[in-house]
């Protein structure tokens, strides 16, 4: 069970040792591998900017009084002069869009330092791979008879996977 036992829960609920307290150490809590990534409407832009210009080309059907900024329709027409309240929504999406940039990890690393981590990873799974080829060679025979052979088309189609993965 996972919850804490109630004075109610009958006897089989009831835990059977006290707790530990503070003398166990907890399990660290997972990490993440990457942190939450915005969802892509943060990014996009292009329908809302659609939409203003749109409205801004249309012609009114009827010459009529100015409408107050209360009165401007959503849908409709878009006067030059009522351009920047219409355009203040996808001002406010492109800010929030900059926020949630700034906020992922290493966004202020330079091209060289992530092609320097590029280039140790390489070299990095190159010696992976060594290793793993020196794994699937044969091992001299110890006398007792025993040979342990691993099946060096085994150790082709995993360097056949992991080229793959890389790539």
């Amino acid at each position: 069970m996972s919850a804490a036992a109630t004075p109610h829960a009958t006897a089989s609920a009831q835990p059977s040792q006290p707790p530990t307290g503070a003398a166990t150490p907890a399990v660290p809590p997972a990490v993440p591998l990457s942190p939450a990534i915005p969802p892509p409407s943060t990014f996009d832009v292009l329908p809302d900017l659609h939409k203003v210009l749109k409205r801004l080309l249309e012609t009114p059907t009827q010459p009529a009084t100015t409408p107050t900024p209360a009165q401007l329709s959503v849908d409709g027409p878009l006067e030059i002069q009522h351009v920047a309240t219409a355009a203040n929504d996808i001002r406010l999406k492109i800010q929030k869009a900059r926020r949630a940039v700034m906020t992922l990890p290493d966004v202020d690393r330079t091209c060289e330092d992530q092609d320097e981590e590029i280039e140790d990873l390489e070299a990095r799974i190159a010696r992976l791979k060594a290793s793993l080829k020196e794994l699937g060679r044969p091992v001299a025979d110890t006398g007792d008879g025993d040979q342990s052979l691993m099946s060096l088309d085994c150790m082709d189609a995993l360097d056949l996977a992991l080229a793959q993965g890389i790539s």
